[in-house]
């Protein structure tokens, strides 16, 4: 799997045709300002060839282009992890419960695989399409401090690469999913509640 790849197919193309489209219209009647906007044509071709954009970089998205299922031509990567400090059998008990699993939305869960104690994968489908498909590994923290989750999930955007940036700007990006579903697991298993600052007058939350 790229781990450096950050645009899409279908943004790849769209960049390509757009920064085609700037470099013929600027060549037309050459100007400082066409000039300027071919240079713009330019970096999007440069971005749709390596499929690369700097900006998106930040934001931690990945994409996969040759995921294991096969519904899907390509997708984007979430990896998360956290450390729970209750031991490895109550921790992946937990999540054998399909409603524990980080999943993304209201959809039907399907456990593929359960190595007890080391292992679960899923996939999650919406009217027989699937929507997105995970894994967590399980393996104990240094100095019997608990257990280390590490989640992986991969699901086909809506909207490409900067449909998923948007998300991530506007707080509802899968990667803030996955990391607050793994936060309420830990606070449940380690507080039998949820921390939260609702109703107070200050405070994070």
């Amino acid at each position: 799997m790229s781990t450096k790849r950050n645009l899409t197919r279908a943004d790849r193309i769209g960049y390509v045709v757009g920064g085609i489209a700037l470099i013929v219209w600027a060549l037309r009647r050459p100007s400082a300002l066409r000039t300027g906007v071919a240079g713009v044509g330019g970096w999007l071709l440069y971005q749709g060839y390596t499929g690369r954009n700097p900006i998106f970089k930040p934001l931690g998205i990945r994409v996969n282009s040759q995921p294991s299922m096969s519904e899907v031509a390509e997708t984007l990567v979430v990896d998360e992890a956290i450390t729970i400090s209750r031991p490895r059998a109550q921790v992946y008990g937990f999540f054998m419960q399909p409603e524990n699993l980080p999943a993304l939305g209201e959809a039907a869960i399907q456990v593929l695989r359960a190595a007890e104690g080391e292992e679960l994968a899923w996939r999650a489908t919406r009217e027989e399409k699937l929507m997105h498909f995970g894994s967590l590994s399980f393996r104990d923290a240094p100095g019997g401090r608990g257990t280390i989750v590490a989640a992986r999930l991969e699901y086909a955007p809506t909207g490409g690469s900067l449909g998923a940036a948007l998300a991530h700007v506007m707080g509802r990006s899968p990667q803030r999913l996955v990391a607050d579903s793994l936060r309420r697991a830990r606070a449940l298993l380690e507080t039998g509640e949820i921390a939260t600052t609702r109703g107070q007058p200050t405070g994070r939350r």
